[in-house]
């Protein structure tokens, strides 16, 4: 955990009264334990990169960071937030890798009328039905990129039948809905899905039920994240069926995090993607550079992703001079934000839920590396996107 100095003695309805030299405090959410502990780290290490590339100062102010580990858990995730904005202060929260931390802390969120930027969690109703003027989100909805890769799985490889496989808790059965959803549409087959618990570390059963699949269904669709992820993809290999019966899976699957430990047992696996290390253009080249030099390992989706958050609350926090106390005038700014990010140009909807490109990228190996290369690209993908036939 990240602490600073404790700096405010006012109660946050009077921040307004604070002086514009004092710092602004982020505080920020995500798992530092447990299956996501990597993806956490990435998140915090992606948005920590932009704040130094400014120097960690806007309009003259200091930003002060300051995360707590929520452990991937919603109880706990609370737990955090109130601590973050009682004890500490904050004058926005950011981060959040889990869809069931990122929806227990919505109430509270709305009730203290803290901001709150997510810069992973796909809970799709806190840009929906459940959606709140203080609630942002940097990374994607559920379902948002996962209805694209169900119309690309129909349309551009020609799967007619698919079986589908993931996390059972909120992001697996959003995205896995999603990804149906198009390719029902387009006039495709799941022929079943298997949710297994989150943490499961023996795939064996469920990969039997896959086995009998086999010459009977076209692709078999995979939604893991974190540790999970890598022993699915190894396990699949383990149990032959990686040339039997090929995966296309959502972006988490094999992230650059996972890739080191997958090795070529995730060699030619295709996925779907908000973010591509190998997209080629000058703010993706720059982004990948600094954040090697820094960090000394590639960036992810999840690296990717912290820097975008910090840059969407950077950019307005220099519209309104710093003056992050104007919270109307701060939020209006932030709804405005738009730039070319590393995944390529990105803006909110009217639910201040990202814009972006969708890549479908393939697992390569050159020189000895296993990275993600663009295979293709569906342009300007909201939080509704649904395919033409």
């Amino acid at each position: 955990m990240i602490m600073s100095m404790f700096l405010f003695s006012l109660p946050c309805g009077n921040r307004g009264m604070a002086e514009a030299a004092e710092p602004i405090k982020i505080g920020y959410l995500a798992p530092y334990v447990g299956v996501f502990a990597k993806f956490g780290s990435d998140l915090r290490d992606g948005f920590k990169l932009y704040l130094d590339e400014i120097g960690n100062k806007v309009a003259g102010r200091q930003i002060i960071f300051i995360d707590e580990d929520d452990e991937g858990k919603p109880e706990v995730g609370l737990v955090k937030a109130k601590k973050l904005v009682e004890k500490d202060q904050v004058h926005i929260l950011a981060g959040i890798i889990s869809s069931g931390v990122a929806y227990a802390v919505r109430d509270y969120v709305i009730a203290s009328k803290v901001p709150l930027v997510i810069t992973n969690a796909g809970a799709n109703k806190l840009t929906q039905d459940q959606r709140s003027p203080f609630i942002f989100r940097t990374s994607f909805a559920n379902g948002q990129q996962d209805r694209a890769g169900g119309w690309y799985a129909y349309a551009k490889m020609g799967a007619r039948k698919v079986i589908m496989i993931g996390s059972d808790y909120a992001a697996g059965h959003e995205k896995g809905d999603g990804f149906k959803k198009a390719f029902q549409f387009m006039g495709g087959e799941v022929v079943e899905e298997i949710y297994p618990p989150l943490g499961t570390n023996d795939f064996a059963p469920y990969l039997a039920k896959i086995t009998n699949y086999v010459g009977k269904v076209d692709r078999t669709w995979a939604f893991f994240a974190g540790s999970d992820a890598i022993r699915f993809v190894n396990q699949y290999q383990e149990y032959g069926l990686k040339e039997k019966l090929k995966l296309f899976c959502e972006e988490g699957v094999t992230d650059e995090a996972n890739l080191p430990s997958q090795k070529d047992a995730a060699l030619g696996i295709e996925s779907y993607a908000r973010y591509c290390i190998g997209y080629d253009s000058p703010e993706n080249r720059k982004f990948v550079k600094e954040y090697r030099k820094k960090y000394n390992y590639d960036p992810g989706s999840l690296s990717e992703g912290g820097y975008v958050g910090a840059k969407f609350i950077v950019k307005a926090l220099e519209a309104v001079k710093g003056k992050i106390e104007n919270q109307e005038a701060f939020l209006k700014a932030l709804r405005g934000v738009k730039f070319e990010a590393p995944r390529g140009p990105i803006r909110f909807d009217e639910h201040q839920n990202v814009i972006f490109n969708t890549f479908i990228e393939r697992v390569e190996k050159r020189d000895g590396k296993y990275n993600n290369e663009v295979v293709y690209v569906i342009p300007d993908v909201n939080q509704y996107w649904m395919p033409k036939k």
